[in-house]
């Protein structure tokens, strides 16, 4: 029987970064992965997703290149050379995190786990001992009743990332980050698109303001959009046909089931142990803990958002908690962000979620269309939204707009230390930078705009 300070369970971006913190805090860490190392994120997630979008802003970048005094011609998409990029990318980095366990002496073993005891795991039918367990399997996509993905014609968020063909046409059934993220990549990329939403608005995690705007500038470029229509069949002929609420058909080559995800706790030995969960989720404390005193659980399979930087601060707090450092659980300065194009990024409340809760609320409102350095980009679409209270502090800050995903670190940080908004419009900021529309927003909000009305 072997033994060690920690075993975690998983080794998606909770996993990976928890055994990472611990080893360089100097506990003896083994990490049990029966997949791919990095998870979901790092080989059929963030990673992979981004590659793939990265490519299709350069496409739309050649598309422009002209109103920029460039005229490109003769240029051609080779998706396979897209797709093989990616994979490319996505085995650097897994490469990359195998250099740091090695490097960091953590063991890395291969193979199904199950818990077995308050510091037992049980892998390919040995036995390892652990002190404290961290159970970070992660998530997988939810399907829908009665529809099958044969991941080849109708996929999910894994099996759509396989495919080595542009398609023609795609029906995309969600409309959330997932659904919006890969619509705004084959609508770049030339596929004729087609999302369809339960809900009476695409992105229900942003402000309807930013729904709208993403839904108009969706439909601008073709995407045709079916929001409170549910999806009742897809049949198979020489396309497939998705029957939609209100007698609608669609056709497309493709369908990309985008309905969002279930977590991964089932088989792991959580019932023998009396380890609860909720909708498939493990019940923990504020500090991550579980029912079981040396057992804790992260990321995607606790409650929270379901992002890799959450598990990984998730990871992190964990971590802490066993070394008898206590870190208490807080989401609210947990970024959201989403990369269509143009992107949409936030932290803390929407404007609706601010004003149900704060009777004092003050939005403040500053377009990209003022921003020198978003015209000079030929980027002037967007805008920054800064919720307030009375006193000045913080509640939410909202962007859509270029490079939105990057910008926001700034709005969490000042968010998380409790910078005052009007403090926050006396913060110098270079120019011509996009940055400077915190400060824009901040004077805006304070009653003395520089370049808006």
């Amino acid at each position: 029987m072997k033994s060690y300070d920690l075993v975690i369970i998983g080794s998606g971006p909770g996993g990976y970064v928890a055994a990472l913190y611990a080893s360089r805090r100097k506990l003896n860490v083994c990490v049990v992965e029966k997949d791919l190392l990095g998870g979901t994120c790092l080989n059929r997630g963030c990673i992979p997703t981004k590659a793939l979008l990265y490519s299709a802003s350069i496409l739309s970048k050649i598309k422009e290149s002209k109103e920029y005094g460039i005229e490109a011609g003769g240029f051609k998409i080779n998706f396979p050379a897209i797709a093989a990029r990616k994979d490319a990318v996505v085995n650097r980095l897994r490469a990359g995190i195998e250099t740091l366990f090695r490097g960091s002496r953590i063991e890395l073993l291969k193979g199904a786990a199950k818990v077995v005891g308050a510091d037992t795991v049980s892998v390919n039918g040995d036995i390892l001992n652990a002190k404290s367990i961290i159970i970070a399997t992660g998530s997988r996509p939810m399907s829908i009743p009665g529809i099958e993905s044969d991941e080849v014609d109708i996929c999910s968020s894994d099996g759509i990332l396989k495919i080595k063909e542009l398609p023609k046409s795609i029906g995309i059934v969600g409309g959330g980050v997932i659904g919006c993220e890969f619509a705004s990549l084959f609508n770049a990329l030339g596929s004729k698109v087609f999302i369809v939403e339960l809900l009476d608005r695409i992105l229900t995690t942003q402000s309807k303001e930013v729904s709208r705007k993403m839904e108009a500038i969706f439909k601008k470029r073709g995407v045709s959009i079916h929001t409170a229509a549910k999806l009742e069949s897809i049949t198979k002929e020489n396309s497939l046909k998705l029957k939609i609420s209100g007698g609608n058909v669609i056709e497309a080559e493709k369908a990309l089931i985008s309905v969002g995800r279930i977590s991964n706790t089932e088989g792991i030995g959580l019932e023998g142990l009396g380890i609860q969960t909720e909708k498939g989720r493990i019940l923990v404390d504020e500090n991550l803990r579980t029912s079981v005193k040396s057992i804790y659980a992260i990321g995607d399979c606790v409650r929270g958002p379901l992002l890799a930087h959450k598990a990984s601060y998730d990871g992190m707090a964990a971590v802490d908690n066993i070394l008898g450092k206590t870190r208490t659980i807080d989401y609210e300065g947990v970024p959201n962000c989403v990369w269509t194009d143009p992107e949409v990024a936030s932290v803390g409340l929407t404007e609706e979620e601010a004003f149900l809760k704060y009777p004092d609320i003050k939005i403040a409102k500053f377009p990209y269309l003022a921003s020198g350095k978003a015209h000079l980009m030929g980027r002037p679409e967007g805008f920054i939204k800064i919720a307030g209270d009375s006193k000045g502090n913080i509640i939410g800050v909202e962007i859509l707009g270029e490079e939105a995903c990057d910008l926001i670190g700034e709005a969490v940080l000042a968010k998380s230390i409790g910078i005052n908004i009007k403090d926050w419009a006396n913060i110098v900021h270079g120019h011509p930078t996009l940055s400077e529309i915190f400060q824009e927003a901040a004077h805006v909000f304070c009653g003395t705009p520089i370049h808006s009305i």
